[in-house]
């Protein structure tokens, strides 16, 4: 029910915005016909003017955007290189105990080996 009397007011501006436009499209008619040869350069003006602005904002927004990302990406990068380097250095330490317990091995095989060929 409440439907009806906001959709018929609603409709009856629709129509009265309508009536106005066609009016004011008559009587601007002659106007843009005199005065096209400067309207349509000024209109082309503007519209490349708010093409160069609206890309150039998009162009500065990307820009932004990249050096966010570039920031998140170096503070993450940060943030994991303690638990890298830790990584890295219980690696070396157990490559380094590998190497002695080899060299050990290596020494001993070679001590059997001279007191087997001793006569």
């Amino acid at each position: 029910m409440t439907g009806l009397p906001i959709g018929g007011t609603l409709l009856a501006l629709a129509g009265l915005t309508l009536f106005g436009t066609l009016i004011g499209l008559a009587v601007a008619t002659p106007v843009f016909l005199i005065c096209s040869p400067v309207i349509v350069p000024a209109s082309l003006a503007i519209a490349f003017a708010v093409t160069a602005f609206l890309s150039s904002g998009l162009v500065g927004l990307t820009g932004l955007t990249s050096l966010s990302w570039f920031a998140r990406y170096l503070r993450m990068a940060t943030e994991e290189v303690p638990g890298q380097l830790e990584e890295a250095r219980k690696r070396v330490h157990d490559a380094a105990g590998y190497v002695g317990q080899k060299t050990k091995e290596v020494g001993q095989e070679i001590q059997r080996k001279a007191q087997e060929t001793k006569p």
